[in-house]
């Protein structure tokens, strides 16, 4: 019979379909990861198809919370001219700005000092607005790392440091403790 089994071949025993628990399991895209924790802790996660969706969210949130526009501002000239924000004296209720990163298993925004100059997290308004693109994911902070040393090879920014707590409400992880909790936004809009 093992004669004829090597010319017909051997019917193979059927294989199970349940996966071995030494495989890793199965995890949501990093967009999807993102999200997730992010609104867990206390962010809101608006995606945007193309500029015009994020001028008109834009316009929703600060509808949304009253502001008028002379009291939202940016660092960035690109984001003021884009929005149509007006430079004033008036002490800004919040502030727009990109993001470098978007860290996916922490829910955490990477930024730097091309954001928000040499401030320090306390020194920005209580309400922050980050555009994003949707390419601006990044699994871990390693890999956001190592992707701002390819981007800023020659001139590597300071003040790197993660938006982590977004609602003051919801602070109670003791690693957040002074981390200033803010009420943030984030719009991320596709990238054509």
């Amino acid at each position: 019979m093992k004669f004829f089994d090597q010319f017909f071949g051997q019917k193979k025993p059927k294989q199970s379909t349940e996966k071995s628990q030494y495989l890793p399991k199965d995890s949501d895209p990093k967009e999807v990861l993102f999200a997730k924790k992010f609104i867990e802790r206390g962010g809101k996660f608006i995606y945007c198809e193309d500029a015009s969706a994020t001028s008109f969210y834009f316009n929703q949130i600060i509808e949304e919370n009253g502001w008028l526009v002379d009291e939202v501002e940016s660092n960035s000239p690109i984001l003021s001219s884009f929005f149509k924000l007006i430079p004033s004296n008036k002490i800004a209720k919040a502030l727009v700005l990109h993001c470098e990163y978007l860290i996916a298993n922490k829910g955490a925004v990477l930024i730097c000092n091309r954001q928000i100059q040499e401030k320090k997290l306390s020194e920005l308004p209580e309400n922050l607005i980050i555009i994003a693109k949707a390419n601006d994911f990044k699994s871990d902070v390693s890999e956001a790392m190592t992707a701002i040393n390819k981007k800023y090879k020659h001139n590597l920014p300071s003040n790197i440091t993660t938006l982590n707590a977004f609602d003051p409400t919801k602070e109670n992880d003791f690693l957040s403790y002074g981390g200033n909790a803010k009420h943030l936004y984030l719009l991320v809009q596709e990238v054509n």
